[in-house]
């Protein structure tokens, strides 16, 4: 069981937009794929036409789970898509759970411990949607998946980002004794101007970069806003759309990065 977490503490990166068409792809790879939503504000289950339905439900949910309030199986939490991929959605009531870990024990190996539950076989990838933010969740997906993706967007203020991002794996690198391995630097909605290729230049000529940041770039494309909208990515929306490709070959990339 192979996990990656999606991840980068600034927000509109399109870490959701990632996360939703990687595990699509794979699953179009005839793989058994799990996503997790593990921000508070549940995007990824918009992305799978679910969030209206129970983002705001009163049972079993996550947040529960990872503060130890529920007897019930993990798995019961998990929910089919139409995209032939197995989630476990958000909920309101993630809001309130890294306030009720402040003080806890092992709270950054809450959902580590969870996904111990299932069986190794249950699936061939585990995708966390992470926070925009630092903190105990998205140390929870980093610690969990030890395999991270980074969107990120061809501005100035991106190197920056990754800088932080790239201390964080460091210090939870030291604190937990564990290796976080990068498969790879994405580059997201992309403008097509100068400037975002300039940008995009400087970051791949960047001492430590060459080798992380992607050779190719999701554009920013009117149809991906619609396919969210609609509760669908890419693949059932639209599958003519010219990114669909660029998706595919970042879904090649990452079977092979772990493999």
């Amino acid at each position: 069981m192979q996990r990656i977490a999606i991840t980068n503490q600034k927000g509109g990166v399109g870490k959701t937009t990632i996360a939703a068409h990687l595990a699509a792809g794979l699953a179009q790879h005839g793989h058994d794929v799990l996503a997790i939503d593990l921000d508070p504000q549940g995007y990824l289950m918009a992305h799978y036409g679910l969030r209206e339905d129970l983002y705001r439900s009163e049972t079993d949910n996550l947040a529960l789970h990872l503060v130890g309030e529920s007897d019930s199986p993990f798995e019961d939490l998990i929910v089919s898509t139409e995209e032939g991929i197995d989630l476990i959605p958000s909920n309101y009531d993630m809001r309130g759970v890294t306030d009720a870990l402040h003080n806890a024990r092992n709270r950054e190996r809450r959902l580590e411990t969870l996904l111990s539950d299932l069986p190794e076989d249950a699936y061939d990838f585990v995708i966390v949607d992470s926070p925009p933010n630092l903190g105990v969740l998205t140390d929870n997906a980093i610690l969990a998946t030890q395999q991270v993706l980074i969107p990120i967007q061809a501005e100035d203020s991106s190197l920056d980002a990754l800088d932080m991002a790239l201390d964080e794996f460091e210090e939870i690198e030291s604190a937990f004794g564990i290796d976080v391995e990068i498969l790879g630097i994405v580059p997201n909605l992309v403008p097509r101007d100068g400037i975002a290729d300039s940008t995009l230049e400087t970051l791949r000529a960047t001492d430590g970069l060459q080798n992380l940041v992607l050779p190719y770039e999701i554009r920013k494309r009117a149809d991906i806003k619609y396919a969210m909208r609609h509760g669908q990515t890419l693949y059932t929306y639209d599958d003519e759309s010219d990114m669909i490709p660029v998706f595919d070959q970042l879904t090649n990339d990452v079977e092979e990065a772990v493999h």
